[in-house]
């Protein structure tokens, strides 16, 4: 009896949750995909085909960049230099009145290992990158998670015009443009369970 009580009410929970997101969400969203450099496209989806996930899980994002016109930006969609590791998650879900970034796009504070830069083409360049949300989102202010509906876009500064200008920047800088998922993803958040380990991808 108690499982189905427990059941019932994040069931209830969750419909709750499933809300559209707040006017500021859907703005800055439309701002940023307004202020991408001409012609560049990034879309996102998970590799897991699922939208259901726990608190602790590692979500990976499947990273796609394209551009109408080749040769003309690049992109370095690993994540293994500063602009490769720059994204940005914001996500907005139940009891937020406005979204929230993860903050990831600074510099490595430490010399990083490759780059995977390429210039873009209309035929996608992929990449991936994962994040975990409650230990993304945990730090000052403190922002308490709740089951729900999570709507998440990326925005990212991997993309530059043309090649690097010198040997040290396809490591440790990043992009003075800012280009964000033409797409955003819902995704439903479900507490952790106990005794289990939930933080597989």
């Amino acid at each position: 009896m108690r499982t189905i009580k427990r059941l019932t009410l994040l069931a209830l929970t969750i419909a709750c949750s499933a809300q559209s997101v707040s006017p500021s969400f859907d703005d800055e969203h439309a701002q940023g995909v307004q202020q991408n450099p001409p012609g560049v496209r990034l879309t996102i989806e998970t590799i897991r085909q699922s939208a259901t996930y726990h608190f602790s899980d590692l979500i990976l994002f499947k990273m796609k960049f394209t551009s109408d016109k080749a040769n003309l930006y690049t992109a370095d969609p690993a994540g293994a230099s500063a602009a490769g590791a720059s994204y940005d998650f914001v996500i907005q879900g139940p009891g937020m009145a406005a979204p929230i970034h993860s903050g990831l796009w600074h510099p490595f504070p430490f010399p990083c290992c490759s780059s995977e830069r390429r210039y873009l083409s209309p035929k996608p360049l992929t990449g991936q990158f994962g994040v975990t949300l409650r230990y993304f989102f945990q730090y000052p202010p403190i922002i308490e998670l709740k089951p729900g509906d999570y709507a998440v876009f990326v925005q990212t500064r991997s993309v530059m015009r043309g090649w690097p200008k010198s040997i040290r920047d396809p490591y440790h800088s990043v992009s003075d443009l800012v280009v964000t998922s033409a797409n955003i993803m819902h995704i439903t958040i479900l507490p952790d369970v106990a005794g289990t380990d939930s933080a597989k991808p």
